[in-house]
C-alpha cells in the first residue's frame, strides 16, 4: 500500500510539473515580444486532450471513462494540428543570421514541440488503460487510425477553420462543410500527414517500450 501511494504521489508531482511548464510557457509568451501569441491558445487546447486522458484514467464508471475518450478524440488533432504551425515562420524573416530570429525560432519550436508532446503522452496513457495487454499488432492499428483520424481534424483546423467544439455547437455545419471538403487535395493532405504522425507515434511509442524494458531488466540485475 506504502509503494502504491508514493507512486500515485509521484505521478500527481509529475503531471503538475507538465502542468507548471505550460502555464510558463504560455505567460512567459503573454510577456514578451513574440510573433506568436496564438501559441498561448493553441498550446492551452492541446493540454486538454493529456486532462481528458488523465481524467479518463481517475473515473472508475464506464460511463465517464467512455465519455473522457470521446473528447479527447476531439481535441487530440489540437496537438498534432500544432506541427502546421511552423507556416508562421513565412511572417518573419527566415534567416538564422538575423540574431532576433533565434528568439522567434525558439518560441515557435518550444511551443510546436511541447503541443505535439501533451498530445502523445495523452495517446500513451489511453493505451497504457486500455491496451497494455495487447499485442504490436493492435497498437500499431491503433496508431493509424488515430493518425488517420487526427489527420481529417487537421484539415478541417486549418483549412476550413473548423474547431473541435463545433461539433457540439454546430454539428450540421461541421458534416456539411466537411462533405463540401471532399477532394484531392483533403485526400493527399489527409494520406501524407497521417503517414508522418504514424511515424511520430510509433517511434515514440516502441521507443518507450525499449527503454521500459531495459529498466526492467536493470532491476532484476540488481
Amino acid at each position: 500500500m506504502g509503494y502504491k501511494n508514493a507512486m500515485t504521489k509521484r505521478n500527481v508531482m509529475n503531471m503538475l510539473v507538465v502542468h507548471l511548464v505550460v502555464l510558463v510557457f504560455i505567460l512567459f509568451v503573454l510577456v514578451t515580444p513574440t510573433h506568436f501569441d496564438f501559441l498561448m491558445w493553441n498550446v492551452f487546447l492541446a493540454l486538454l486532450p493529456l486532462d481528458f486522458a488523465l481524467l479518463v484514467l481517475i473515473f472508475k464508471s464506464k460511463l465517464l471513462q467512455a465519455f473522457f475518450s470521446l473528447l479527447w478524440l476531439l481535441f487530440f488533432p489540437n496537438t498534432m494540428y500544432m506541427i502546421t504551425d511552423f507556416i508562421h515562420l513565412q511572417y518573419i524573416s527566415d534567416s538564422l543570421d538575423v540574431r532576433y530570429q533565434y528568439f522567434n525560432y525558439s518560441v515557435l519550436s518550444a511551443g510546436i514541440f511541447i503541443g505535439v508532446y501533451l498530445g502523445i503522452l495523452s495517446l500513451e496513457l489511453l493505451i497504457q488503460k486500455f491496451f497494455i495487454k495487447r499485442g504490436g499488432i493492435t497498437v500499431l492499428v491503433l496508431l493509424a487510425i488515430v493518425s488517420l483520424v487526427s489527420s481529417i481534424g487537421i484539415y478541417l483546423g486549418r483549412f476550413l477553420r473548423l474547431n473541435s467544439w463545433d461539433v457540439f455547437t454546430n454539428f450540421k455545419f461541421v458534416l456539411a462543410n466537411t462533405q463540401d471538403a471532399v477532394s484531392a487535395h483533403m485526400v493527399a493532405f489527409v494520406l501524407l500527414f497521417a503517414g508522418a504522425q504514424f511515424a511520430i507515434l510509433v517511434v515514440y511509442h516502441f521507443g518507450g517500450r525499449l527503454l521500459a524494458n531495459l529498466a526492467v531488466e536493470d532491476s532484476q540485475r540488481d
